[in-house]
């Protein structure tokens, strides 16, 4: 297949060079034919934009893309787009930018879902108790009293810590100590901001066909990193997250995400008869009494819909301590 190139200014079709892919497919996995693709590649010690090398076509009936770039080039950077489907951004972000060795790249793309007015939050909680089960209300998008304005508890945490150091030196702490802010913290909240703490975040749903399970796919490049749908099945009560302060290297950690079954009814015989859903949009934060998350919640009953409209956001800042911007996305 000839391709396209910009390279050094110049428009060229080049056909040199060992044999790479793109491949992209739908939720189902297969091929989307016809995607616009845009591949960049750079040599790994020549920073100049001169340097830089675009391959640019369409897929094939299979969903793929072929072109042919000398070994020595490193792809840092793949965009695709197609009608009816969330077009794909990756680079460094994604784990492009450094030598592989591959020769080949699968990319994902959700088709574009209707979406759907919801309750969203960015829910931070601070200064809890370790130990104690506190109960979070889907509804509010906050914790129960005295912790935050929830009032039935949808499902509850508990966190439990252990600090096992501190992240800067004993040096380094004594001068902090000295400063302002040092002075006026209490000591639960100096072991909270520079203690490195290990522990696990403990997740439990109260009711029968409630509970928490990790998303099947999630697509760091798209907008719409979850599917729009949340599954039906696979929900378990009880679930633990473990926790290290001290951030992780690899960036997966944060490429995750979770859905929620809620106020779920079952039938006489067992089966599913209502229930609510709602999705944790990436990765759950915890460290000593701080749970933070990304939460939205349908509060139509039995619509596993969770691709967020944000220009119809159910819930709103209940007061002037909460700023607006929180309560708005960009990321369905």
């Amino acid at each position: 297949m000839r391709s396209i190139v910009l390279g050094a200014g110049l428009l060229t079709i080049v056909s040199l060079g060992s044999e790479r892919k793109v491949i992209v497919q739908d939720e189902e996995g297969h091929g989307i034919a016809e995607a616009r693709i845009e591949v960049v590649l750079t040599p790994p010690d020549d920073p100049r934009l001169a340097s830089v090398v675009v391959f640019a076509g369409a897929s094939d009936p299979t969903g793929c893309f072929r072109f042919a770039a000398d070994d020595r080039l490193i792809l840092t950077r793949v965009r695709t787009g197609m009608p009816g489907f969330h077009g794909a951004d990756v680079d460094h972000r994604h784990g492009l930018g450094r030598p592989t060795g591959s020769t080949e790249l699968t990319l994902t793309l959700p088709r574009v879902a209707e979406l759907v007015p919801l309750h969203y939050r960015e829910v931070s909680l601070y200064r809890l108790p370790s130990g104690k089960r506190i109960g979070f209300d889907a509804e509010v998008g906050d914790a129960i009293a005295p912790w935050g304005k929830g009032k039935v508890a949808d499902f509850s945490f508990r966190i439990e810590s252990e600090q096992v150091g501190w992240t800067e030196s004993a040096e380094t702490l004594a001068a902090l100590r000295r400063t302002t802010e040092g002075i006026r913290m209490d000591e639960q909240e100096w072991a909270e901001t520079y203690g490195r703490f290990r522990g696990r975040l403990y997740l439990s749903f109260p009711y029968s066909g409630d509970g928490i399970r990790t998303t099947p796919s999630f697509w760091p490049y798209c907008l719409l990193k979850m599917p729009a749908i949340a599954p039906d099945e696979g929900y378990a009560q009880d679930k633990f997250i473990e926790y290290d302060t001290i951030p992780m290297a690899d960036p997966k950690h944060d490429l995750t995400g979770y859905y929620l079954r809620l106020r779920t009814r079952l039938a006489p015989d067992g089966k599913l008869a209502s229930a609510h859903y709602a999705k944790i949009h990436g990765r759950i934060g915890v460290g000593p009494g701080r749970v933070t998350f990304r939460f939205y919640y349908n509060p139509r009953t039995n619509d596993r819909r969770l691709a967020f409209d944000p220009d119809r956001n159910l819930l709103r800042p209940s007061g002037p301590g909460e700023p607006a911007h929180r309560f708005e996305t960009r990321q369905p």
